[in-house]
């Protein structure tokens, strides 16, 4: 949630948003917190990697594009 002040995703409450945040996940001590944005940046990595991977293989010419 921005502002992390109990508004939720767009400032209409608590427990309006998707369930992706820390409201859904809770984090009782330093380590899990550490361990969880761990993990979620190494996905985040792995994600970007795919993105990166379609956008070269979109901005190719047509003609070598269309022989996969």
């Amino acid at each position: 949630m921005p502002g992390f002040d109990g508004t939720g995703p767009h400032g209409m409450g608590p427990m309006t948003g998707c369930g992706m945040g820390y409201c859904a996940i809770p984090l009782s001590t330093r380590e899990e917190e550490l361990d969880y944005l761990k993990k979620l940046a190494q996905a985040v990595r792995r994600e970007l990697g795919q993105s990166e991977v379609r956008i070269r293989k979109l901005e190719e010419p047509e003609s070598v594009a269309s022989k996969e």
